[in-house]
């Protein structure tokens, strides 16, 4: 368990690009302004249709910061929607997972009165991963990856819904002892 848990608070790591450490040593901010949380569903909307864009890591990279940094909106996500995660990562799994959060985000931007409904958000910021894994798969198809392509399937079947919801309760489940599998966006 323990070896478990170190495994997957270095993933964890690794997803937020190392920003824990920048994050410590950082000043408090205050809210997300306007300009900022449009300039991250635009973001997030883009990188689901281009994450291989020329400016795509650069912009990822911002939104990710940008959701570490604020104080008024928190980002929860189990990655284990992902299966077991590639370590070190391989292809483009670190985009696509990123994506999940970046698009959960925008998300919540886009619908506040859905912050609490974690199944719609989660199922957002799902469907956003997999638009990126289809949209790297037209520019590389060498990119494949098994999980992703099962989670393509359950959407086409309309089977998505219940497998978050699936998933969601596992990872509660599991969250006895904090979940390193769970990113908090929300730095404090």
């Amino acid at each position: 368990m323990k070896a478990q848990f170190i495994r997957a608070f270095a993933i964890t790591l690794f997803l937020l690009g190392c920003v824990a450490g920048q994050v410590a040593g950082a000043q408090q901010r205050g809210p997300s302004t306007a300009e900022e949380r449009a300039k991250a569903v635009k973001i997030a909307h883009d990188l689901e249709r281009e994450p291989l864009a020329k400016d795509a890591k650069d912009q990822r990279e911002w939104v990710i910061q940008w959701i570490v940094d604020i104080p008024d909106i928190t980002v929860n996500v189990c990655f284990d929607y992902f299966g077991k995660l590639p370590d070190p990562p391989q292809g483009y799994s670190t985009e696509i997972t990123r994506q999940m959060v970046i698009s959960s985000a925008a998300f919540m931007i886009e619908h506040p009165e859905k912050v609490k409904d974690e199944q719609a958000i989660a199922l957002t910021g799902l469907l956003g991963s997999i638009k990126a894994y289809q949209a790297i798969l037209k520019q590389d198809s060498s990119a494949r990856w098994a999980q992703m392509d099962k989670l393509v399937q359950m959407r086409e079947q309309r089977k998505l819904d219940e497998f978050v919801t699936d998933t969601r309760r596992k990872c509660s489940q599991d969250q006895e002892e904090p979940d390193p599998d769970t990113m908090r966006a929300q730095a404090h």
